[in-house]
């Protein structure tokens, strides 16, 4: 049920319904603000072995996920590189996967663990947000193969797979 109400929340907040290179800029400071949030987690659980995470920081977290959805779709939708939509797509999976794992996390142990995935993979997003507006500001997106290197809708493509 929490899940379901983040996802609720994070689609009514105040991102742009339409991704843009804005967006993508808006995006990668947001993730710059979640890795330190995050860092200062990791460091306040190893020194007092609990963290507290809040529920403004799992919807930050959820809010992250949903905008990287809305770029993977502008990436898709503006022939934009296919390896940079996957990338979207990718954080935007990473993101849901690591809230269900704090909040199944029973131990400091693995409540570290999700943390410094998420903090890894919101440092990843500074340099990402910074490609994907960089390539958007330009005439012409970067080339692309055509070749999708990842599907836009799992669930097809592992119904392809049996």
């Amino acid at each position: 049920m929490k899940r379901i109400l983040l996802a609720i929340a994070a689609a009514a907040l105040p991102f742009s319904a339409s991704a843009s290179p804005e967006l993508a800029g808006n995006w990668g400071m947001k993730a710059g603000d979640l890795r330190e949030q995050t860092a200062s987690l990791i460091e306040t659980l190893d020194a007092s072995g609990k963290a507290d995470i809040t529920p403004a920081f799992e919807t930050e977290i959820e809010r992250f996920a949903y905008a990287a959805t809305q770029l993977g779709r502008w990436i898709d939708g503006n022939d934009g590189p296919s390896d940079l939509g996957c990338i979207f797509r990718g954080m935007a999976e990473e993101g849901v996967v690591q809230l269900d794992a704090l909040e199944e996390a029973e131990t400091a142990r693995d409540t570290r663990d999700s943390l410094l995935r998420l903090a890894v993979m919101f440092s990843d997003a500074e340099v990402i947000a910074a490609a994907a507006t960089q390539s958007a500001l330009h005439a012409t997106p970067a080339l692309d193969s055509g070749l999708a290197s990842c599907p836009v809708n799992t669930a097809a493509a592992k119904a392809a797979l049996k």
